[in-house]
């Protein structure tokens, strides 16, 4: 029975492991200067282990020794198609062995770059093994991309995929109407290429150059596939075989061409899976959306400025009025006449006469009859008049709109001035009573 780390499904991930543990143990007792160097060592490990820096090299313009004669090779075999009636006569063996349509040396040709392809994809994953951090095993999604090229190869050069789309069509295991022959090995084909792709695109993500040509490589299959859905609404039949084995091999080429770049970026920067590197394209978005809502709210404080500026300058003018107004009254009040003081009616002369003439007797009687009577009705009236004075306000005889406008101080000298004036005309009462 065979012990080990849990979790760990083959021997190269417990090597892994180890090796993990051993470099996080040696970078503790460490300081930082070695730190950095222990981690550079780590990323140039796959470039001092193999003897890859003698074919693939340092300076990345130098691999165009490899890329750019395939295309050249690609771009002649268009070229040789195309003007082949001028070059050929219509019924000579090189004629048929330059077309595009009849002769299997674009196919051969194909297949064997996708076979190359599959063999530098069985080389990134040999490289991926190398990296100390994948404890997920996330290099065995290259085993699986280069099967793939493999099989992709399989059928460029032996047609296999006619085979299956033929085999389905006799079989009637479905019918898909004249698309039926195209549709049998393109519906896997995509469901299979665009989850790998998307694995694909997560470990290319360090890797701006090889990420973009992979970019171009899926849109190149893409466009591919879609013309040979439209090839009869363009015009120009003549060519459509030349334009769809350019995108077809202009796809090829494209692979082919960022699985090196890939290998050149494992060797010489990092075997580790590659950081997240922020996109173009979204830190353009964002920063036009960033200015977008600085300019907004730039917008928004103008406007709350203005509408307080605005008010202040409204609340200015009515205080102005008010001012005004209760300016134009006082003097209106000072140049009023004061109306003449009230005269006490004289008592009638001839009272004391009256009172002469009524005996004593009854003069004598009537203050004891008349006094218990009038004294307590004089005391209820005027504890009533008291009590309605008690629950009128100060101001209330007074206008209260006039302190609308006006500030604080102002209302209380104004409420003040109303108080001594209720005052005096209390006072005034009291003596008139008394």
């Amino acid at each position: 029975m065979s012990t080990g780390f849990a979790g760990s499904r083959s021997m190269d991930e417990r090597r892994r492991r180890r090796l993990a543990s051993e470099s996080s143990e040696s970078l503790e007792d460490s300081n930082e200067d070695i730190v950095s160097q222990n981690i550079a060592r780590t990323h140039r490990f796959a470039a001092g282990q193999f003897p890859l820096r003698t074919v693939i090299f340092p300076r990345r313009w130098k691999l165009a020794l490899y890329y750019l004669p395939v295309l050249l090779c690609f771009s002649s075999l268009i070229a040789a198609d195309l003007y082949r009636p001028e070059l050929t006569r219509p019924d000579s063996a090189l004629a048929g062995y330059l077309s595009l349509e009849s002769s299997p040396l674009s196919h051969v040709l194909s297949g064997g770059l996708l076979l190359i392809s599959g063999q530098l994809a069985l080389l990134i994953a040999s490289l991926r093994t190398l990296s100390l951090h994948d404890f997920s095993g996330r290099y065995r999604l290259w085993k699986w991309v280069a099967c793939g090229l493999f099989l992709f190869a399989l059928c460029t050069t032996t047609s296999l995929h006619q085979v299956w789309a033929s085999s389905v069509i006799e079989l009637k295991l479905f019918d898909w109407g004249p698309h039926t022959q195209l549709l049998a090995w393109m519906v896997p084909t995509l469901v299979l290429g665009s989850s790998v792709a998307l694995m694909t695109y997560l470990e290319l993500r360090g890797d701006r150059a090889g990420l973009n040509m992979t970019i171009i490589a899926v849109a190149s299959y893409v466009g591919f596939l879609t013309f040979q859905f439209t090839d009869n609404l363009i015009p120009g039949a003549a060519y459509h075989h030349l334009i769809g084995s350019g995108l077809l091999m202009f796809a090829h080429w494209s692979l082919f061409t960022s699985l090196l770049l890939h290998i050149h970026y494992l060797l010489y920067r990092s075997v580790d899976l590659p950081e997240k590197a922020p996109s173009r394209l979204r830190k353009m978005g964002g920063e036009y959306l960033r200015r977008r809502r600085i300019r907004r709210k730039a917008k928004r404080v103008a406007k709350a400025i203005q509408r307080k500026q605005q008010l202040e300058a409204d609340q200015l003018e009515q205080a102005a009025a008010e001012q005004d107004r209760l300016e134009k009254e006082a003097a209106a009040k000072q140049n009023q006449p004061k109306p003449p003081a009230a005269v006490k009616d004289p008592k009638p002369a001839s009272e004391p006469e009256e009172l002469f003439s009524v005996p004593e007797e009854i003069q004598a009687s009537e203050p004891a009859q008349v006094e218990p009577q009038s004294a307590p009705a004089k005391n209820a009236s005027q504890q009533k008049t008291q009590q309605a004075k008690k629950k009128v306000r100060v101001d209330q005889n007074h206008d209260p709109e006039q302190l609308k406008g006006l500030s604080k101080r102002e209302r209380r000298k104004l409420q003040k001035q109303w108080r001594e004036a209720e005052r005096q005309n209390a006072a005034e009462d009291e003596s008139d009573w008394s």
